[in-house]
């Protein structure tokens, strides 16, 4: 019996002097700054990124929200799934509204939308274009057959500008 005891409180001394160990040598030291992530970091200019699956159709629109407010924009970017959408009218990120797009050629399209950001926020120098990244949360085929033939003219058109020889 009294060996068990030995066993025992020698386990527990040596599992306390492990976490002890652990727990000096591997705590943060002051020199290890965790530094968080935060908007004060160097932001990216959207300009500068390159998006392959993108077109720049500057399509008259009109939005309205869900508390009936509405608003004349335009959709000055689009891809698959998103866009960006030109307006002084600052919708609040997870806001989800109407968006009507009105073409000369076509009916109306009908889509339901999200704000997935704004720079409204940003001061006026910052911002080439005001307004705020959209996501499409229902589109129906029409438009998604739009949005694809946008983007493939849009890709074709770019292609035979960068090589003319091509043709």
């Amino acid at each position: 019996m009294q060996n068990v005891w030995l066993m025992t409180m020698f386990v527990f001394a040596v599992a306390f002097f492990l976490v002890f160990f652990a727990v000096y040598f591997f705590r943060p030291r002051k020199k290890d700054k965790i530094i968080p992530n935060t908007l004060e970091r160097e932001l990216i200019d959207p300009e500068d990124i390159s998006l392959p699956h993108r077109a720049e159709p500057n399509w008259p629109a009109t939005f309205e929200t869900s508390a009936g407010e509405k608003a004349e924009v335009r959709i000055v970017s689009v891809s698959q799934g998103s866009g960006f959408i030109k307006s002084d009218t600052r919708l609040e990120i997870g806001e989800k509204f109407q968006l009507t797009i009105h073409l000369p050629d076509r009916p109306a399209l009908q889509l339901k939308a999200e704000v997935t950001w704004s720079n409204m926020h940003l001061p006026p120098e910052k911002v080439v274009n005001r307004g705020m990244g959209i996501r499409f949360i229902e589109a129906g085929e029409d438009a998604v057959c739009l949005i694809d033939d946008t983007i493939s003219r849009h890709a074709a058109a770019r292609k035979a500008a960068e090589n003319p020889a091509a043709e």
